[in-house]
């Protein structure tokens, strides 16, 4: 109804405007080229009052106040239109208003007493509607703006039941969209005026405030009431720190609001109402979510809108165009000696770039956020980052990007489908959740990086990040207690998994190696020096996988990237300071493994390291000056120095091939006795458990098996899988160890198992723009030395991780796979910085060649600009989907932490919060669990039985969960029942002798849920 009324009845207002010669101006700071009709305010106020009083014609109790606010507003407004209103004026009507809506009960109740709420309710109504007044600026801004808000609020009255709220905001949103085809066209043939934008901010106000203050607890609904006019109040916040910085008066016009701001970007008004109104969705959509779920939770989103409010204002403050304040522009510049426009935030990029690097290297302290309580609120940040990022700027992508990109976005939104075919959903939520905040990240750091320095900046934060926690474990090691770092000789801690920390400490030997290159004799030092410490704490860990992955990054990085001379010396010098540490290191873990770690043996094995890489630095420093000193001189020394260098290039290469060819029939008898180890998931036959001194080169543990039932369960579901995180039930039915896993400890088997090929192709295009990426970037090292030392950090950080993760399960580890994506990044974007505008156009092109006058000519010429758009548009959206899906997991797991946390001392208020929790996720396994055992504390054991049945309907293949169907009938005295429920745990975990014993005598069941 809105709708067709505001559309029929525009028209009208435009003649009637002109007939009365009502027209807005254009003059000083005003864009608009001709005299434009006022009164679309009264068009879409009688829409939206037709429509309002149709759609409940029962509530004339909360519809009269509200419309006779609306009417002042309008006449407030029409006057100033016509001729000025003092603001005092203005401010003194809308806090009046607002005392009256209190009064009507219409306003603010937050339980403070009548008056302190009738106060808020006036300054909330003078914030609104001043704040839409502001945001009338441009074509469509306020009417699409309170278009979204409107549908926001709407969609809180839905959920909230309150009827009154849902058709009042529908009827506005109904007339704001009737208006807009006529207010957003080019050029507008209609404005609204004050006359039109200050009743929409009072009807907003309104709406808003009865629609958000149903949030409990109530003392938080203004923080929900904020969060729904959230751009609106970003914009008036912007102008006012503007201007108040450049000496202006805040009540002066100009062009220097964030839709002004916006366009400089974006081009036209229409794109811009879409951006904004985008990032108002998104807001509004993640409070609407919020608002029923919890106080903390609601802190928290308040807390992260503020953080990257602050950052859109930094970013945003000085963008300002040329012409933005005509009055007082020129002035304030002539004061401070400063020029409008000039941008200050040029180093905004580079700090959230050091930020994120120092957070993913820093991440073993953290237990590399592993912690799903840790990485979905990072992931919820990193989601509004990476929208608010691609809104403000939109990039053109190339196709190592883009690759990435379907990629982590295609992996996250495939295993969110999975979960129609999974058996354990929750699984399926949490793996998916997982891959969107990868994409989240990679899409984040791929807008953020641009230039030559800014590759740099990230990688040496994140290898600054990984050398303190180098420094910190050292340190702990010359402590009183230093086993506690290590479990059976093997470094553990502070990450927790062996076999992280090593991929972690390998992969930081990258980023210093790539130092070390450099012709500064002092960086190059500390980067020998950081690359032997590195590597030494990566033997500490004793990781094959780790091992592994460092020799075929070696290989590649010398092969691939130019420059391979200096590298390989580099790299000899780094292993013969490993070597002179190795005696100490690996006395570690011969000394840990078959006992505790004695302290003087750790205090020996880090001294050893200190020196190794003091003495290793020393020397290629010297041996750096000694190079930089004879290239300058040139000559024939610098040709002798060329031909020793390559020499020993050659010598280094070859001496591998003659030791294999010398002891070839030892190696083949190593060989065949580790793959017999590996395959049959024993030791070697001829190992002693007293003589070994390392396990790099030994070919036992658990694999094969983790491998063989990966295969199977592709070989039985080879298009989509199981479903993500589906993997575990399969392994405890078919494994032949009793080693508890949930997943085949490899990326690519992973994918099959749950994914199925749809999975592995979008897994290999990953793979394939890191390649792309990485090949684009090498015809730039061939001549920059700077692209040389990025391309060997990011492409050995790259390598070390994909072949890690293809042995194990890095790929779960958020933070340890945080470093690998900003170095794929790296590679992806690097390029870029050193390309010139004409190839930069012709890689997004598809490869037409630049005319001499500048014009791409050949095959497939495409508009950047809708590229661009299109990309923000498609990121835009799968952000949302990923924002929305960890909203949902980590309300789910704030509520189940509750009840966790009041089980033993409340079980009623947690049965209570495992009920929230289950709304919210209805297939959450844990969730039924703590229901279950809060209901047992009450002796209702059929209850308690029913839900577990409930949670055993949702995953069927949960030994677990019939574990503790068996142990509630065993504290029943129900032994028949809780042996057919042990037997049948049994058959989907054979291979555990514990279930074994209880299938057999279940009188042996532990109390109800101490299993878990």
């Amino acid at each position: 109804m809105g709708l067709a009324l505001a559309y029929a009845t525009t028209p009208f207002a435009i003649s009637t405007a002109r007939r009365l010669a009502f027209y807005d101006v254009p003059f000083g700071y005003k864009g608009h080229r001709a005299p434009t009709p006022y009164l679309g305010g009264a068009a879409v106020m009688a829409a939206f009052i037709v429509a309002l009083l149709l759609g409940v014609p029962d509530q004339a109790a909360r519809t009269l106040p509200l419309l006779a606010g609306v009417a002042v507003m309008f006449i407030l407004g029409t006057i100033d239109d016509r001729r000025t209103v003092s603001p005092q004026l203005r401010v003194v009507v809308e806090l009046a208003l607002g005392a009256l809506l209190a009064a009507d009960g219409l306003g603010w109740r937050l339980g403070s007493g009548g008056v302190l709420d009738a106060v808020i309710t006036g300054v909330w109504v003078v914030g609104v509607v001043n704040a839409f007044n502001l945001f009338d600026n441009m074509d469509g801004a306020a009417s699409s703006m309170a278009l979204v808000v409107s549908i926001g609020i709407c969609a809180l009255g839905v959920v909230t039941g309150d009827v009154w709220v849902a058709a009042g905001s529908a009827a506005l949103a109904g007339a704001c969209l009737g208006f807009l085809p006529h207010n957003l066209c080019s050029p507008a043939r209609i404005f609204l005026g004050d006359g039109g934008s200050m009743p929409l901010g009072f009807a907003v106000a309104v709406l808003a405030a009865n629609a958000a203050r149903s949030a409990e607890p109530s003392s938080l609904a203004l923080l929900v009431g904020f969060l729904l006019v959230g751009v609106p109040a970003l914009d008036t916040t912007l102008v006012i720190i503007s201007r108040r910085r450049r000496g202006i008066s805040v009540l002066t016009g100009g062009r220097d609001h964030l839709t002004h701001r916006t366009r400089q970007r974006l081009g036209t008004p229409r794109r811009v109402a879409l951006a904004l109104g985008a990032a108002q969705a998104i807001v509004s959509a993640v409070v609407i979510l919020a608002s029923r779920e919890g106080s903390a939770t609601l802190v928290y989103i308040v807390l992260a809108f503020a953080v990257f409010g602050a950052c859109a204002i930094v970013a945003l403050e000085d963008a300002i165009p040329s012409d933005a304040d005509r009055s007082g522009g020129r002035a304030a510049a002539a004061v401070d000696g400063s020029v409008p426009g000039r941008s200050r935030t040029r180093h905004l990029p580079a700090a959230c770039l050091i930020v994120i690097g120092l957070g993913a290297g820093l991440s073993p302290l953290l237990s590399a956020y592993y912690d799903p309580g840790l990485w979905v609120p990072i992931g919820l940040v990193l989601v509004v980052a990476a929208a608010m990022a691609m809104i403000a700027r939109p990039r053109r992508f190339g196709p190592a990007v883009t690759l990435a990109v379907v990629s982590l976005a295609g992996l996250g939104l495939w295993s969110l489908l999975s979960m129609g075919w999974a058996a354990a959903v929750e699984q399926a939520t949490v793996g998916a959740n997982l891959w969107l905040t990868y994409s989240a990240l990679f899409l984040l750091l791929v807008v953020l990086i641009r230039g030559r320095q800014l590759p740099e900046f990230l990688l040496a934060a994140t290898g600054a990040g990984i050398a303190i926690v180098a420094v910190s474990v050292l340190v702990r090691m010359l402590g009183s207690n230093p086993g506690a770092l290590f479990i059976a000789g093997r470094l553990n801690s502070p990450l927790g998994y062996i076999n992280g920390e090593g991929c972690v400490f390998a992969m930081g030997c990258w980023l210093s190696l790539a130092l070390a290159e450099r012709r500064q004799p002092v960086l190059a030092a500390l980067g020998a020096a950081s690359t032997v410490m590195m590597a030494s704490l990566a033997l500490l860990s004793q990781s094959r996988g780790a091992a592994l992955a460092s020799v075929v990054a070696a290989a590649v990085v010398l092969v691939a990237v130019p420059g391979f001379r200096r590298r390989l010396m580099a790299l000899v010098l780094v292993a013969a300071g490993v070597v002179a540490a190795s005696s100490a290191v690996l006395r570690v873990y011969s000394a840990g493994e078959t006992g505790d770690l004695p302290a003087s043996v750790a205090h020996h094995a880090s001294a050893a390291i200190l020196a190794a890489s003091v003495l290793a630095g020393l020397v290629w420093g010297a041996v750096v000056v000694i190079t930089n000193r004879v290239s300058a001189r040139g000559g024939a020394l610098n040709v002798l120095m060329r031909r020793v260098s390559t020499a020993l290039a050659v010598a280094v290469l070859a001496a591998p091939a003659g030791v294999a060819i010398v002891r070839l029939s030892t190696i083949e008898h190593t060989v065949s006795r580790q793959w017999h180890a590996f395959v049959h998931l024993s030791e070697p036959s001829t190992a002693s458990a007293t003589s070994v001194q390392t396990r790099l080169l030994s070919g036992a543990g658990n694999r094969y098996d983790y491998w063989r039932v990966a295969w199977q369960v592709f070989e039985n579901h080879p298009v989509a899988g199981v479903g993500a995180g589906n993997y575990a039930p399969f392994y405890f039915r078919e494994r032949h160890t009793q080693e508890a896993i949930q997943n085949p400890h490899s990326i690519e088997l992973q994918t099959l198992s749950e994914l199925g090929v749809v999975g592995l192709v979008l897994l290999a295009l990953l793979l394939a723009g890191t390649v792309l990426g990485a090949w684009r970037l090498r015809g730039f090292a061939l001549v920059s030395p700077r692209a040389r030392t990025i391309m060997v950090a990011a492409t050995g950080v790259a390598i070390v991780w994909l072949v890690d993760t293809s042995g194990d399960w890095m790929h779960l580890l958020p933070g340890v796979t945080a470093i690998a994506l900003a170095a794929i990044a790296v590679l992806c974007r690097a390029a870029d910085g050193y390309a010139t505008p004409e190839e930069d156009r012709r890689s997004v092109t598809g490869g037409g060649h630049v005319t001499g006058g500048g014009r791409v000519t050949g095959p497939a010429r495409v508009n950047p600009r809708l590229v661009a758009l299109g990309a923000a548009a498609a990121a835009v959206l799968v952000l949302a989907i990923s924002g929305a899906s960890l909203l949902r997991a980590g309300l789910t797991r704030l509520y189940l932490n509750s009840a966790r946390g009041e089980l033993a001392a409340h079980p009623a208020a947690a049965i209570v919060d495992a009920g929230r929790a289950l709304a919210l996720d209805s297939a959450n396994l844990d969730a039924y669990y703590v229901k279950a055992a809060g209901i047992a504390r009450f002796d209702r054991a059929a209850q308690a039985r029913a839900t577990l049945l409930q949670a055993a309907r949702q995953d069927p293949e949960n030994f677990v969960t019939w574990t503790l169907l068996g142990d509630l009938e065993v504290r029943a005295g129900d032994l028949r029942a809780a042996r057919q429920y042990y037997r049948h745990a049994l058959s989907l975990d054979h291979n555990d002798p514990s279930l074994a014993a209880l299938a057999a005598d279940p009188g042996r069941a532990l109390p109800a849920g101490s299993r878990r």
